[in-house]
């Protein structure tokens, strides 16, 4: 009988339980462990996240405080230092495993990416921290009609509603003078609004670029040519620094060179060059050098921390963790941009509108979000007519789904949604491309756990 129960029978009435062994118990144990290690580094990533997420939020606004007048270097600035870093990651395959074929497809992302980083740039001068983030949530709207049009996604009735809840909301905030820095100016809110457009359109595109390629698909190279494309991509933009809509921020053309030496002046000796003729209405942002440098680090190291907390989250969670994040970044960043300690002379305390604003805005977030998970349900029901695929740019989990060109020669083609640096712009969601990767069938030596293992996956080096 005792053998009986070392060996965990239970007993016959029933109310006995079976006791584990040795090797049993340690089993468990380090499945506790390994659980409880997992939780705790998806914990710390999510604040993570949270903090840089409003950081890089923070401090986008007190860089364009210490350097309103050039903007053209504030938008090379991050994409230079990237270069280096991602060809440093990516190593000889940068050039050596370079798809020539996809140059033009890398060269459209950083468009879409430079352009979007210009116009916020340009428009966060004389946009009101508080305001730009709540023009940052246009980009779920925005989304959903460049994916209508271009992948042709449908969304549930509550993903709609959301998303007509937040341009109310937008529309409360510009109607009561939403933001209370005097600072704002509605050319410039539109500019930044603008700069949303092709941020949406980056978003979907990076869904849709990779669909008809074979092969594996190193991320860091990929980063690293959309990186390097994207300074080719800011200098032909350059003319929109010199439109006369942009009155006294407008910087003719000639004195481009001069404005990028400026640029490097202010940030690296603190010297302010615009001190004369500045800072009164129809003049000039003056600068404000002297702290310029840690303004422009913070940012850089927060929107390094943005990225790099996104892929954690992701690793250790899921998509939809990431934009919980994003929803809860909203508020908090407008108690940032209100804190003396942080913003300094530039804070401004809100008022009664603004919180009315962001609570129109919030409940619009929470119902799009449901609506999602809604529709998610929908899709994954037998009798759904709706092809199950979910995707980033409708607010669900990154996930994968096999090619309809099926299996080949033993292998079989993936999808999967990768996380990707967002260089020089604001941040405001998540940065996914939509990558191929190849399972090979696998053999009897690699079936370790009987026929539960059927293919092995060739993950894309990231």
């Amino acid at each position: 009988m005792g053998a009986e129960s070392q060996q965990g029978i239970p007993a016959k009435d029933g109310k006995g339980a079976p006791l584990l062994g040795d090797h049993e118990a340690a089993e468990v144990q380090t499945r506790f462990w390994r659980n409880w290690w997992t939780s705790l580094r998806l914990a710390v990533s999510m604040v993570g996240l949270l903090v840089s997420s409003v950081g890089n939020t923070v401090f986008f606004k007190k860089m364009t405080n210490s350097m309103p007048n050039y903007g053209f270097y504030l938008t090379q600035l991050p994409a230079v230092i990237y270069v280096p870093m991602f060809m440093a990651l990516a190593g000889p395959p940068a050039f050596t495993k370079l798809h020539i074929n996809l140059l033009p497809k890398y060269a459209v992302m950083a468009i879409f990416d430079g352009l979007s980083g210009t116009l916020m740039v340009l428009g966060g001068v004389h946009t009101g921290g508080t305001l730009q983030v709540m023009l940052g949530q246009a980009i779920i709207p925005v989304t959903m009609f460049m994916s209508a049009i271009m992948v042709g996604k449908r969304y549930h009735i509550l993903q709609q509603t959301g998303a007509a809840i937040i341009v109310l909301g937008l529309i409360l905030a510009k109607a009561a003078s939403g933001s209370s820095d005097t600072d704002d100016i509605a050319i410039f809110n539109l500019i930044f609004f603008m700069g949303l457009i092709p941020n949406a359109m980056s978003s979907v595109y990076k869904e849709l670029a990779f669909r008809k390629f074979d092969g594996d698909l190193n991320v860091n190279v990929m980063q690293f040519w959309v990186a390097f494309f994207q300074i080719f991509t800011n200098m032909v933009a350059m003319p929109i620094y010199t439109l006369d809509v942009l009155g006294p921020q407008k910087v003719p053309f000639n004195d481009m060179v001069q404005s990028t030496i400026g640029g490097n002046r202010c940030l690296l000796f603190r010297e302010d060059q615009i001190v004369d003729q500045c800072g009164f209405a129809g003049e000039r942002t003056c600068d404000h050098c002297e702290f310029a440098w840690t303004a422009v680090l913070g940012y850089l190291f927060f929107n390094a921390s943005f990225n790099i907390f996104t892929m954690l989250v992701i690793k250790y969670g899921s998509a939809a963790l990431c934009f919980l994040v994003s929803t809860l970044r909203m508020p908090l960043s407008a108690v940032a941009f209100s804190c003396p300690l942080i913003m300094g002379a530039h804070a401004v305390q809100p008022k009664t509108s603004d919180f009315v604003s962001l609570g129109v805005i919030l409940s619009g977030l929470v119902t799009y979000r449901y609506g999602g998970q809604l529709q998610h349900r929908r899709q994954m029901q037998p009798s759904s007519t709706v092809p199950f695929r979910r995707s980033p740019s409708i607010w669900f989990s990154p996930s994968s789904w096999f090619s309809p060109t099926g299996e080949s020669n033993g292998t079989r083609r993936r999808w999967k949604f990768m996380p990707m640096f967002a260089a020089g712009n604001l941040g405001l969601q998540p940065n996914f491309v939509l990558v191929p990767m190849l399972l090979r069938r696998a053999t009897w030596s690699d079936r370790s756990d009987g026929a539960q293992t059927r293919w092995r996956a060739e993950v894309p080096e990231s």
